[in-house]
């Protein structure tokens, strides 16, 4: 990964990826505390959330976490997907990392590559990366060992540590520091030159002068994480105060999928038809105005229909006995995050989920003025 962006798609990705097979995960819930004690042995996949997440025993399968404060100081066989504000990685990871939060510290060690992202990275002398290690933040600092390629973005970044392969930084301060030893080419973007130690990089060094490449990259990142955010509060808001009428709509949209889309082609090209129409006329104007402003209101909330129908199939298709529309929520925008930025058809999609959210709210939205008039 080359940008902030695509390392937290990929991420995000993974963990869509691996809930929709899993036919045997243990998924825990915790309002406060979770551990999983040192000598006990999970044998499954791990999915937990809460407030504070402490895995000091052994996964046998994958981790998937979301909390406040993780550590993770067990092992864990195959991958760990991690979410949270402070995260401690002082284990062992089978097979590949990808993590994310505010402040993240990596001290063990992951068989294969490794992707973060964060507020402040910091990968100690002890850690180990056996495969690639990309990583974007605003302040990383690599003082361990990464077995092939190293890839960073932030705003500061200081390397230290041993880099098998080559190292790719884009960064607005990069230090290299005595310790650091290269083993391949140095290619570094920033808006100044820097002193490079004698000895630390055995290959070429390049240097690209950009000064706007890390700040696109933060704006596109916090734009993304932004907007993410807002339309799962917003979900999550209306799930809990209209509660019935939102998990309908998207019942519409799994079962009448066709005709929501059918309805949300006509939908799309009459309301602004009408909007333009009532004001053509003066006296027409305001409500022309709040007819438009209620169209792109129930266009950007049309993806939480869509959510809640998708989250709630991939669950079910993994046989998990989840019947929180919260659950179905969160898995069912992330899912559409990362495919309404798939290149080429990205863009299909996000009109297709336009379509069927808006045709499936007004078709449900009838269905219920219909048994009301009855």
């Amino acid at each position: 990964m080359r940008s902030l962006d695509n390392l937290l798609m990929l991420m995000f990705l993974s963990v869509i990826l691996i809930c929709a097979p899993a036919t045997a995960t243990e998924m825990v819930s915790a309002d406060h505390q979770y551990n999983l004690g040192e000598g006990e042995v999970l044998e499954d996949d791990l999915l937990v959330a809460g407030g504070t997440i402490m895995i000091d025993g052994d996964v046998s399968g994958d981790l998937i976490a979301a909390g406040g404060n993780i550590e993770v100081a067990g092992r864990v066989d195959d991958d760990a997907w991690i979410a949270g504000g402070s995260l401690i990685i002082g284990g062992e990871i089978g097979d590949d990392l990808r993590a994310a939060g505010g402040d993240i510290r990596l001290r063990g060690s992951v068989a294969d590559n490794a992707m973060i992202a964060g507020g402040t990275i910091t990968s100690s002398s002890n850690s180990d990366v056996g495969g690639d290690l990309d990583v974007a933040g605003g302040s990383v600092e690599i003082a361990g060992h990464v077995g092939s390629d190293l890839s960073c973005g932030g705003g500061s970044v200081v390397i230290g540590g041993t880099v098998d392969g080559n190292a790719t930084i884009y960064a607005d301060d990069i230090r290299i520091l005595q310790s650091a030893r290269i083993q391949g080419d140095l290619e570094y973007t920033s808006d100044k030159e820097i002193e490079i130690p004698a000895g630390t990089v055995l290959g070429n060094v390049v240097y690209k002068r950009s000064e706007k490449k890390v700040e696109d990259i933060y704006s596109k990142t916090t734009s993304s994480i932004i907007s993410f955010l807002s339309i799962l509060l917003i979900g999550l808001l209306m799930v809990r105060f209209t509660g019935n009428t939102t998990v309908r709509v998207s019942d519409t949209i799994a079962t009448q999928i066709l005709k929501s889309l059918g309805s949300g082609v006509l939908l799309l090209i009459a309301i602004p038809l009408v909007a333009m129409i009532l004001m053509i006329t003066v006296i027409g104007i305001p409500l022309g105005l709040i007819v438009l402003v209620s169209y792109m209101v129930i266009l950007y909330i049309s993806k939480i229909f869509v959510g809640l129908a998708i989250g709630r199939r991939i669950l079910t298709y993994a046989k998990q006995e989840i019947s929180s529309p919260y659950w179905h929520l969160v898995v069912g925008l992330i899912v559409i995050a990362f495919a309404t930025k798939l290149p080429l058809i990205g863009f299909l999609i996000s009109l297709i989920v336009i379509l069927a959210g808006l045709g499936a709210l007004v078709m449900t939205w009838k269905s219920i003025d219909e048994s009301k008039s009855r």
